[in-house]
């Protein structure tokens, strides 16, 4: 929800900074160009949003323990669900409680997810 607001500020910002630009530029160049100028703004405006979206929408945010394994680390989520943490970085340890950005992917052995970086340290694991 919060790139969805993001995405939306930037679209605002954008219309409001070429809206009064575009006003002035269509009437003293051309007089009955306006809804162009103000049509072109809008579509930079939702590049834009779009390009920033298509950056980010891969991306996803996992919360839970750590533990070490045989193969390396997993980490179980809130709602019990455990993941094979693939290139997880130096700063991940073990019965430490993270928050990961990476990727979600299904493996032989089960659920895995594939670390982008570590988020956040919240500290010690409480069970």
């Amino acid at each position: 929800m919060k790139l969805f607001s993001f995405r939306n500020c930037v679209l605002v910002v954008s219309a409001l900074v070429l809206l009064p630009s575009s006003r002035s530029a269509a009437s003293s160049y051309c007089p009955g160009c306006a809804a162009a100028i103000v049509g072109a703004g809008v579509a930079v405006g939702a590049a834009v949003g779009v390009t920033i979206y298509l950056v980010h929408r891969g991306h996803t945010s996992l919360t839970g323990c750590v533990q070490q394994t045989n193969n390396g680390f997993s980490l179980t989520a809130k709602d019990g669900n455990s993941y094979e943490l693939m290139n997880a970085p130096a700063e991940v340890k073990d019965h430490r409680r993270v928050s990961l950005r990476g990727h979600k992917d299904k493996t032989a052995s089960g659920r895995a997810f594939r670390v982008d970086h570590l988020s956040r340290d919240y500290g010690a694991c409480t069970q």
